[in-house]
């Protein structure tokens, strides 16, 4: 379960259909988010992601869903970049999980994103 830990306290992250249309609403598309995250408008794609993961996992934990994204409103540079990289880890364990009858997720937005990832790594 990818997660990160900021001020002493663990943020467990989650990517699901629950994140997803969570996204979509503030969004439009799953697209629209990745393509933030690229264009350089980073840290506020970062923090949204952050709350809706977090805030996924509450959910699927049947914990209340609290986090706002403030808590890493004070984040600083290498801060931000541990968030980035466990954000990147649930979407790859989502997109992972995402398979039906031991076939492939067929997800262009996701395969795109992680292949964007892949070759800024």
């Amino acid at each position: 379960m990818a997660s990160v830990v900021f001020k002493g306290k663990v943020y467990p992250l989650r990517f699901d259909m629950y994140a997803m249309e969570q996204i979509e609403d503030e969004y439009g598309s799953m697209k629209k988010v990745f393509q933030e995250l690229q264009d350089g408008s980073q840290l506020k794609a970062t923090r949204f992601l952050f709350k809706v993961l977090a805030n996924s996992y509450r959910s699927f934990a049947g914990e209340p869903e609290n986090v706002t994204g403030n808590e890493i409103r004070h984040a600083g540079i290498h801060e931000i970049r541990e968030v980035s990289a466990a954000i990147r880890a649930a979407i790859e364990e989502g997109t992972r999980s995402e398979t039906t009858g031991g076939g492939e997720a067929d997800d262009e937005v996701h395969d795109a994103y992680l292949e964007e990832i892949e070759r800024k790594n």
